[in-house]
C-alpha cells in the first residue's frame, strides 16, 4: 500500500523564516533600530547648529515644530519630545503586534534596508527631473534651508524624512482610517484610496508658505511624492519610507554640490 499523502489544499501554507527580510524589515522594532542613528544625528546636529547660528535663528523642520506645539497644548514642553515620540510610537506598535515575542533584532539588516531606501529614492528622483525638465530635482526641503551650509542641509534632510513621514503617513493615515473606516464604517478599499490621496494633498499643501508660494508644477510633484510615500508606507512600513524620504533629500543636496 502506498503511503498516504496529504492533499495540497489541506497542507499548511509555507511559512517564511523569522528573519526573512521582507517581513522583518517591516517590523516596528527593526524600523526603530534602523532609524535611531539617523534620528540621533539629526537631533544632535540641529542642537549644534542652533547653538552656533551666526544670526541667532534656530531652524527646525516644520513638521517637528507642529508636533512640539501639539504637546504645548497640554502644557508639556521639552526640546526632545518630538524625538521621544518617534521612539514611543514604534515601541508601542511593537508591543501591540501579535508576533512581538518572536522578533530578534538584526543590525546587519539595516544595511539592506538602507540599500532598499536608496533604490526606492531613485524613481522619485526621476519623477522630479521629468517635471523640472531635466534640470535639478525638486527638493522636499523648506526654501529657507537652501541658504544654509550644505552640511546643515544634509542633517536637516535626515530629520525631514523621519518627522514628515511620522506626521503625514503614520499619524495622518491612522487618524483618517480611524474616522472613515472605524468611525463611519466606509468600505475599506475605497476609503484607503481616499486616505492616501488626502494624506498626499495635505503633504503637498504643507510645503507651501509665504517663502514658497503655490506653484502647480511643484504641487504636482509634492502630491505625487505623497502618494508614492504612502504606497511605500503601506507596503514596506515606516522605517523604509522614512529612510527613502531622507535619502531623496540627501541626494538633492549632493546633486546641487556637483
Amino acid at each position: 500500500m502506498s503511503p498516504k499523502t496529504v492533499p495540497s489544499k489541506e497542507a499548511p501554507p509555507p511559512r517564511q523564516a523569522e528573519g526573512h527580510y521582507w517581513q522583518a524589515s517591516r517590523r516596528p522594532l527593526q524600523s526603530l533600530l534602523f532609524l535611531l542613528p539617523i534620528l540621533l544625528v539629526y537631533e544632535l546636529g540641529m542642537w549644534y547648529y542652533a547653538s552656533h547660528a551666526s544670526d541667532g535663528v534656530a531652524r527646525y523642520i516644520y513638521a517637528r515644530s507642529l508636533l512640539r506645539d501639539f504637546f504645548k497644548l497640554f502644557d508639556i514642553t521639552g526640546y526632545y519630545l518630538p524625538g521621544l515620540l518617534v521612539v514611543v510610537v514604534l515601541l508601542t506598535q511593537h508591543f501591540l503586534q501579535k508576533d512581538r515575542k518572536q522578533l530578534t533584532l538584526q543590525p546587519t539588516m539595516c544595511m539592506w534596508m538602507g540599500a532598499e531606501c536608496l533604490g526606492l529614492a531613485f524613481p522619485l528622483f526621476m519623477f522630479a527631473m521629468v517635471l523640472s525638465k531635466a534640470q535639478l530635482a525638486m527638493a522636499l526641503q523648506a526654501p529657507g534651508f537652501a541658504q544654509v551650509h550644505w552640511t546643515e542641509q544634509l542633517v536637516h534632510s535626515l530629520g525631514a524624512g523621519i518627522y514628515e513621514e511620522l506626521l503625514f503617513r503614520l499619524i495622518v493615515i491612522a487618524l483618517l482610517h480611524m474616522v472613515l473606516v472605524d468611525g463611519l464604517n466606509l468600505p475599506e478599499k475605497p476609503a484607503n484610496i481616499v486616505i492616501i490621496l488626502a494624506s498626499a494633498v495635505l503633504f503637498a499643501l504643507y510645503h507651501f508658505s509665504d517663502n514658497n508660494p503655490f506653484d502647480w508644477n511643484r504641487c504636482i510633484f509634492y502630491t505625487g511624492a505623497g502618494v508614492y510615500f504612502a504606497g511605500i508606507y503601506v507596503i514596506r512600513g515606516f522605517g523604509i519610507v522614512a529612510g527613502t524620504h531622507a535619502l531623496y533629500d540627501v541626494l538633492v543636496v549632493l546633486l546641487k554640490l556637483a
